[in-house]
């Protein structure tokens, strides 16, 4: 028996825990029975003797012992019926062995080691299956790795490099006459397509439709806002206010356009006077705007798509201008690096241009990878790699993986050499992290998969001895 503060090397389910205990209980059994049989021969040896002296008084000769030569024997068999089911066994060890069983207690130190010897054979013969060390294997790492390298230098000399910011030479002021006239016949248009529904003042001072949209975006003031201890930073304060944001200003922006109401990226709200010089006058909050921006809509429905095209037409008219739009979502979580990448001319534009390259680094990589894989897999012979495809699809993944891998490091080195890490291939380290992880688990699983076929034909061969034991 097994001391209370023994470990064991390993975790179990309580299922195995379940069959544990069954394994001991049979183990005591064998033990019992085989005290009981030494017991009983022993007994019989002694009456033999006995009988032997008390035929030698009486001048009896035994009859000698004669072994038996070529005689079949037969094993004896019992029906598969009388054999306990699985839960009346459970239950029995259960009641027998009150504390866990560990596989400790069952092998020796001599049958560990045959197991672990066992498997040592196993992932040694799986790993000698699905070694790529030969001619073929070793020519397609070499052709992927030189594929992988040569996409991504060509990528950046096609697309150029990442984080690359705002060229002045191309955007417009934002006061530009351009923009001011587009805007202008954007509004104009709207305005003549809903013409017969009329303009229809509000019971309760809300703006009217034509109010929304030919009235200057309120999230453009930063006038008093220094009176309320905020600082919107005068030209940059687009990265500060929820209503530049690319998709938040879709939401807040448009309750903004409604109720007159400016929304800052650190969520406090104010309302904006524009008597004179608009203004801020008086701070309110969120729920107070959507509030009234629900209460409005009631009111005209056509406030909610006046507020939502007067977003679009501003968004779309500052989206070129020399300062753009920030980076979305980045100011709600940290204004700093928002306020920093905006102050260094990288908006939402540039943004989209690297997503753009990452993209197009990402989907050429996985083209090589799936062009890679597909003509690996048509040398495919089953006489000379085996019958199980799942083997030779992992010399396939592992072809990738290090090819993948490889190129990215050799960008990462190249980037780190020259100090230039706007060249980083990101795309294709980002597929290359994939294929790390979902590579490892398919071979993994395959390995697995194995390594239970293996234990299975030894398991299948012991069934097989104890199946003819039965009737």
């Amino acid at each position: 028996m097994r001391e209370e503060n023994k470990q064991s090397r390993y975790k179990y389910s309580q299922k195995e825990k379940e069959t544990l205990k069954v394994l001991k209980m049979q183990e005591n059994d064998i033990d019992s029975l085989a005290k009981e049989t030494t017991n009983q021969t022993q007994e019989l040896e002694l009456l033999r003797k006995r009988a032997e002296a008390l035929a030698g008084k009486i001048g009896v000769t035994p009859i000698p012992k004669t072994p038996q030569k070529n005689v079949p024997s037969k094993s004896l068999q019992i029906s598969k019926d009388e054999i306990p089911s699985w839960e009346s066994l459970v239950e029995r060890a259960n009641s027998e062995i009150s504390e866990d069983v560990i596989l400790e207690d069952l092998l020796s130190k001599e049958e560990f080691n045959y197991c672990i010897e066992d498997v040592q054979r196993i992932n040694q013969e799986f790993s000698t299956k699905t070694s790529i060390w030969n001619k073929t294997d070793l020519s397609f790492l070499a052709i992927a790795t030189a594929l992988q390298t040569a996409r991504w230098l060509i990528i950046q000399k096609l697309c150029g490099d990442l984080g690359q910011t705002i060229d002045s030479e191309t955007r417009l002021n934002h006061n530009d006459k351009k923009i001011k006239d587009s805007v202008n016949k954007s509004n104009k248009s709207f305005q003549n397509t809903f013409n017969t529904h009329g303009h229809r003042e509000s019971n309760k001072s809300y703006k009217s439709w034509e109010q929304i949209i030919f009235s200057s975006a309120p999230y453009d003031t930063s006038v008093g806002s220094r009176d309320f201890s905020e600082n919107l930073e005068g030209r940059y304060h687009r990265y500060k206010t929820l209503g530049h944001d690319p998709i938040l200003g879709w939401l807040f922006g448009t309750a903004n356009f409604i109720t007159d109401t400016c929304t800052l990226s650190n969520f406090n709200s104010y309302r904006i006077d524009r008597c004179g010089t608009p203004h801020f006058s008086e701070q309110t909050n969120l729920g107070v705007i959507f509030y009234e921006t629900f209460d409005s809509i009631k009111e005209d429905w056509l406030r909610l798509p006046a507020g939502i095209f007067a977003q679009y037409v501003h968004l779309k008219s500052d989206v070129f201008t020399k300062l753009g739009l920030p980076v979305p979502l980045i100011e709600v979580f940290s204004e700093q690096l928002a306020g920093n990448l905006y102050r260094n001319q990288y908006d939402s534009l540039c943004m989209l241009k690297d997503i753009a390259i990452v993209g197009n680094q990402a989907a050429w990589s996985i083209l090589i990878n799936m062009v890679i894989s597909l003509i690996h897999g048509l040398f495919y012979n089953e006489s000379k790699d085996g019958p199980d495809k799942d083997i030779y699809e992992v010399r396939t993944r592992k072809i990738l993986l290090i090819s993948n891998t490889l190129a990215s490091s050799g960008n990462i080195l190249y980037c780190a050499i020259s100090e230039d890490w706007k060249k980083l291939d990101a795309g294709g380290i980002l597929v290359s992290l994939y294929r790390l992880f979902s590579d490892v688990r398919f071979m993994t699983k395959v390995k697995e998969e194995f390594i239970q076929k293996e234990l299975d034909k030894v398991i299948a061969r012991e069934i097989a001895a104890i199946d003819s034991e039965f009737k």
